[in-house]
């Protein structure tokens, strides 16, 4: 009984520091997908973070150039890693 509920509290815990990480933009849009409230009833982490990555590399939606928005998602994160500078 103990490992169980230290199991979901650590999958708690895990759910909310992937979605913390996540800024404002991603996850309002993370929020609104329809996929969202069974990934978040379940805290399905692995779901999350495909969710989060199909949002960062293929511009959401996006999917017919999906090379195309990868480099577009590093270009745009070098960038603010040169900002912060």
């Amino acid at each position: 009984m103990k490992t169980k509920r230290t199991l979901l509290n650590n999958l708690c815990n895990l759910f909310a520091i992937l979605m913390l990480l996540c800024n404002s933009d991603t996850k309002n849009q993370i929020e609104n997908m329809t996929k969202y409230p069974n990934v978040e009833a379940e805290l399905y982490s692995m779901k999350l973070l495909g969710m989060i990555k199909k949002h960062v590399y293929a511009g959401g939606t996006n999917d017919l150039n999906k090379g195309h928005n990868r480099a577009m998602a590093h270009l745009n994160l070098m960038n603010l890693h040169q900002d912060r500078f």
